[in-house]
Formats: structure tokens, sequence, C-alpha cells
């Protein structure tokens, strides 16, 4: 019981922070949280499930990490230095373009593994058939949305500071993919 309710706890905090870096703090947590959750059971195909859920997401994050980091980067190099959304919200216009294409590119693929677009999707049949009912609803209904909920904040920034739709043409494409 204290697993599910940090597991709740960390979806909240994920998207209630107004911190790029802790909304990355946010999902990685939800995957420290929820691992042993999906391997509850304890049997050989519940563990399996539970390491490669944990393996897959968390080299999707770090991914999503270096997204992070690039947006700090582009924002540094536009006067912002700051990873708080409303500041970079803003002042967005004035962030490094091509930074931000890079760093969407980062995001994109390291929480769209998180979010389960195709082909980074693997970890999510396993998953949900072995973690308890509850816990599956949770992933499905809650936790996949943070994990696009994430990718919808970079693609404001980015789409702003390319002026271009360079963001919207990845994500239909990854859409269409899945």
């Amino acid at each position: 019981y204290l697993g599910f309710h940090l597991f709740i706890w960390t979806m909240l905090a994920t998207v209630m922070v107004n911190s790029l870096g802790l909304l990355w703090v946010g999902i990685e947590a939800t995957t420290l949280a929820s691992a042993l959750l999906v391997g509850f059971y304890r049997g050989k195909a519940a563990l399996e499930a539970a390491w490669k859920y944990l393996v897959l997401c968390t080299v999707g994050i770090t991914i999503a990490l270096f997204g992070v980091v690039l947006t700090y980067l582009a924002a540094s190099e536009g006067g912002v230095a700051s990873l708080d959304w409303t500041q970079l919200a803003m002042r967005s216009s004035q962030l490094d373009p091509q930074m931000m294409r890079l760093s969407f590119v980062f995001v994109l693929v390291g929480f769209g593994t998180k979010a389960g677009f195709a082909p980074l999707h693997t970890w999510l049949a396993d998953a949900h058939s072995q973690a308890p009912s509850p816990i599956s609803a949770l992933l499905s209904g809650v936790l996949l949305s943070c994990a696009f909920y994430g990718i919808l904040r970079f693609h404001s920034l980015t789409t702003s500071a390319t002026g271009s739709d360079f963001s919207g043409r990845l994500l239909l494409g990854f859409g269409v993919l899945s």
C-alpha cells in the first residue's frame, strides 16, 4: 500500500512542479516507484516484466535528461538560464532554435519511451499484464499521460522557439507509427 501511494504521489508531483528539471525527476521517480509494483507478484513473468520496464524506461528517461540539459543550454544562450517553466514560457522566443530542435528530439524519444510511443513501447504489454489490476489501471490512465504531459511542455517551447511546426511533425510521425 505504501508503494501504491508513493506511485500516486510521484505522478501528482510530476504535473504540479514548475521546473522542467523537477518534471524530469518526477517522471523518473514514477519509474522507480512503479517498477516494484509491476513485479508485485514475484513470479518469473512478473519479475521479468518489472526488469524490462525498469531498464527500458530508465534508458528512455536518461535520453530525456539530455533534452532537459540542452533546453537549459538553449535558455542560457537566450539569456534565461533557468529551467523554470514560467520564465521559459514567457521568453521561449529567445531560446536557441537549433538547440531546441535537438532538445525536443531527445525529449520525444526519452519521454516517448515512457509514454509508450512505438517502437519504444515494448515494455507496455508485459508490465500491464503482470501488474496488479489497480497498478495496471494507473499505468494506463495516469502514468502514460504524465509522460505525454512532459512532451507537450517541451513541444510548446520548441514551437515558440523555432517558429515552425518541427515538433508537431515529429509528434504526428510518432503518432502515425504508434
